[in-house]
């Protein structure tokens, strides 16, 4: 499959693939770019409106500060609900039995899953609980939890109740949790009293409660902090507790009606807020709003991986990460996906976690860190071919750009040299894929992510003072060089 450097899909892949061609993509991108009210209108369309947006309303934009504010704004006066679409709408389309997620545990040994209307059900439960403590359409809920079921589930329950929740990475101090409390002021903070990753105890709900104190000294209170019992890691009696401010999940979620109304939001009203790092100064809050965040993480999730209604999917980011919420949450679901969510870390108890998990769930796409694919690269392939991965039929890279050694290592070891890797370019100010290959579409050059999705006109800018072209995208120079050498 090795032609002067590219990797070419087998013609069976390239045969079932949702774009299998070349010619089919540049017909679909130059559409989207021609015609970009008309292309993305009818994706939307394939989704669930209470009210449709005014065909003028598609798409408005300005991105010249001499004639005004930025915006850009789609599907404006629509009325939707991203948890409607996520959930509901599969649980009415007949398919509530299919499994929505698998949880594998820190231990090998320890596992869970939800059918889709079992997390209808409990996404209803959290979200009257929510409701009846006060939260409100456009309230703030900061949540701080691991990787467990629950942590997708508050993502969808704020969204149903049109709430902005603000996911916090659950490894970050309590410094980075009080500086993101003060700016975005929840009713709400959402944690766990403590998770293992590997042989270590990391005492969450000890982190939250130094952070509100912090924040109450910039003169922000948080009423409620729900609190997760994660009895595998931390029992109830041993965790600190503030009566009349904690509450736990388990004694009051469970007795709440596993119905409830969905709130219909604009398809511009705020989703959610996810902070910048602050590796460069203070960390600054990135709000995406609704629809079109909806429709452009289904469509790049359902092309960027080939989805298929079979796969069993695992993305090993984490949903403190712009990376988590597009492709560990919203976008899966959003197609009905089978999602692996892991809360423990990629080499405990060996380098081969990764791989028992794979062959356990049967997993077909596997989406991971360039950082985490050197690692185990290292620690050599011997962890590797203990397992069978035939499962496997797309990988995926995200994160930092993949050097074209461990992207061999990646396709030969890991993929058996069958696998196409989808090697995304993107960050959280975007919210999806902006570049990224198609598999099944067209060869791939190991290192490159190859060519701009649909809607995406990427330029290489080489002197800004003779700029003269107005830029949906900006690109570094660098990773502007990846694309143009994959041509």
């Amino acid at each position: 499959s090795d032609d002067h450097g590219l990797v070419h899909p087998s013609a069976d892949f390239a045969a079932q693939a949702l774009v299998s061609s070349p010619q089919q993509y540049l017909e679909m991108y130059q559409r989207s770019i021609d015609d970009p009210a008309g292309f993305w209108s009818e994706i939307a369309e394939t989704f669930y409106w209470k009210q449709k947006w005014s065909p003028e309303e598609v798409c408005t934009e300005n991105l010249d500060v001499t004639k005004g504010p930025i915006k850009i704004e789609w599907f404006k006066g629509g009325k939707t609900n991203i948890c409607h679409n996520a959930v509901d709408r599969y649980v009415e389309a007949g398919d509530g039995a299919k499994i929505a997620m698998y949880w594998e545990g820190n231990e090998p040994d320890q596992d869970g899953k939800l059918t889709y209307s079992e997390l209808l059900d409990k996404v209803c439960q959290l979200a009257n609980y929510l409701k009846s403590v006060g939260v409100e359409k456009g309230d703030a809920v900061v949540i701080y939890l691991p990787m467990l079921m629950e942590l997708p589930i508050a993502m969808l329950a704020c969204a149903r109740i049109g709430a902005v929740h603000s996911v916090v990475f659950a490894g970050f101090s309590a410094d980075a949790i009080a500086q993101r409390i003060t700016d975005c002021k929840p009713k709400v903070v959402i944690t766990c009293n403590a998770v293992k990753r590997g042989q270590k105890l990391i005492p969450l709900k000890d982190i939250v409660d130094a952070s509100l104190v912090e924040s109450a000294k910039n003169g922000v209170t948080v009423g409620i902090c729900l609190t997760y019992e994660n009895q595998l890691a931390m029992k109830k009696e041993d965790t600190q507790w503030i009566a009349g401010r904690d509450v736990w999940w388990q004694d009051v979620v469970p007795n709440f009606p596993t119905r409830c109304d969905v709130e219909w939001v604009d398809a511009e009203d705020p989703l959610f807020l996810l902070y910048t790092s602050g590796s460069t100064g203070k960390p600054k809050g990135v709000l995406h709003t609704t629809g079109g965040y909806m429709v452009y993480a289904a469509t790049t999730f359902k092309h960027a991986f080939d989805y298929k209604p079979t796969d069993i999917y695992w993305c090993t980011a984490d949903c403190g990460w712009i990376t988590g919420h597009s492709y560990v949450t919203y976008g899966p679901l959003l197609n009905g996906a089978t999602v692996l969510v892991y809360e423990g870390a990629p080499n405990y108890p060996d380098p081969g976690r990764c791989w028992d998990i794979v062959d356990k769930y049967g997993v077909t796409i596997f989406y991971t860190a360039p950082t985490l694919i050197r690692s185990l690269m290292r620690d050599g392939s011997v962890y590797v071919d203990r397992y069978s991965r035939k499962s496997l039929r797309v990988l995926g890279s995200v994160g930092e750009p993949i050097n074209p050694t461990a992207w061999r290592w990646f396709y030969n070891v890991v993929g058996d040299s069958r696998c196409p890797i989808s090697d995304t370019w993107w960050q959280t100010e975007t919210g999806g894929f902006m570049i990224t290959p198609l598999p099944g579409a067209w060869p791939q050059k190991p290192g490159s992510a190859t060519f701009p999705f649909f809607g995406v006109q990427v330029y290489i800018i080489h002197d800004f003072t003779k700029m003269e072209v107005s830029l949906p995208l900006l690109l570094c120079n660098y990773c502007a060089h990846m694309l143009i050498h994959s041509q």
